[in-house]
């Protein structure tokens, strides 16, 4: 009994002198503040000031001088169908003047003459038959691509000074306005009275527009000479001697300030001559120094010899006049190859800043 008391107060004094411990140990070392662990993030950056938008770029206005030139009017390679039904007409004129029964040019003679006014026999008759159709034969021939493109034949330095000429040329932009009214007059009388109008003309005038600065787009004179002597090659095994050359000009505006100051230029000169008559009518145009209005050549690659004087005008019509006009074109088309150049333009109202992409003028 006496021993449980003992270990009863033993263990309470253990228990006191613990707790009296650890009080002191509180009151000389002080807790540690219990620390939350938290992510502080940065305030966001302010947002950038507005940027400045820049106005978008005004498209340059479409060229007012419409492309021309002989690209835009005929066919690579032509079918010459003209050339064939006038030819057929030619052989069918002559066979029904030399074997024509006289029944039927008697049916020809009063289907053209139904008053029988025509008189004397029926060969004037079948002459006037093959002279009609040599007629339209002939003007049908005089016409053609084939003998412009043979009549203006330049060797390969020809051809180069020619595009080094068309490129070096100032365009030059023309106005011409035409004042004009119409006047109606009439003749006869009663049931015969006709009335009819016509254009008078009172006054034409004309103007060239000073631009500042024009530059070469075409790419330079290098860049057309291989354009037409490349066509030559057309496959490693044929080789052309002969090129058609079709030529093209253009003009445009170098920026949207050119193309207002041109729209303003104009309608200046516009109101200038809008009171001299009734109606005015206005013409934009340019041209080149030296420019070959015809837009064809004939370009050889290398000499032909002998053989070359075929392809010549004498040649084209000693083949006309026996009537092989449509074989001649034939072969010509084979022996040619085409090449279309454009010789392009632009201007500007301010003097031209010379990039290095661009010539120095």
């Amino acid at each position: 009994m006496c021993r449980g008391r003992r270990d009863a107060v033993v263990g309470l004094a253990l228990v006191l002198l613990r707790a009296s411990a650890k009080g002191l140990f509180d009151e000389i070392t002080p807790a540690k503040p219990r620390v939350r662990s938290e992510l502080v993030l940065p305030p966001p950056p302010p947002p950038p000031p507005a940027l400045a938008v820049a106005a978008p770029l005004r498209p340059i206005p479409p060229s007012p001088w419409p492309g021309r030139g002989a690209v835009v009017m005929e066919r690579g390679r032509p079918a010459h169908a003209k050339a064939c039904c006038l030819s057929a007409l030619l052989f069918g004129a002559l066979r029904f003047a030399a074997a024509a029964p006289a029944e039927s040019v008697e049916r020809l003679r009063r289907f053209l003459f139904p008053s029988g006014a025509a008189g004397g026999g029926l060969a004037w008759i079948r002459g006037l038959v093959v002279v009609v159709a040599a007629v339209l034969y002939a003007a049908e021939a005089a016409r053609s691509s084939t003998l412009r493109y043979v009549s203006d034949a330049r060797d390969a330095d020809a051809v180069d000074a020619f595009l080094r000429g068309a490129v070096d040329a100032a365009p030059v932009v023309a106005w011409t306005a035409e004042s004009y009214h119409y006047e109606t007059t009439t003749r006869g009388s009663g049931d015969d009275r006709r009335a009819s109008t016509r254009r008078v003309v009172t006054a034409v005038a004309r103007e060239t527009w000073a631009y500042g600065a024009w530059r070469d787009a075409s790419g330079g004179v290098d860049a057309l000479a291989r354009a037409w002597r490349r066509a030559c090659s057309v496959t490693p095994s044929a080789r052309r001697a002969l090129v058609k050359i079709r030529l093209r000009r253009s003009l445009a505006f170098d920026d949207a300030a050119t193309a207002d100051e041109y729209a303003a230029a104009l309608a200046a000169f516009a109101r200038r001559h809008r009171r001299r008559d009734v109606h005015l009518s206005l013409e934009q145009d340019f041209s080149f120094k030296g420019w070959d209005e015809d837009e064809r050549i004939l370009g050889i690659r290398r000499p032909l010899g002998a053989p070359g004087a075929l392809w010549s005008p004498a040649g084209f019509w000693a083949a006309a006049g026996l009537g092989l006009t449509v074989p001649y074109r034939l072969a010509f088309e084979r022996k040619c190859a085409v090449a279309s150049l454009d010789v392009a333009k632009r201007v500007r109202s301010a003097p031209h800043v010379a990039r290095e992409a661009d010539p120095v003028i």
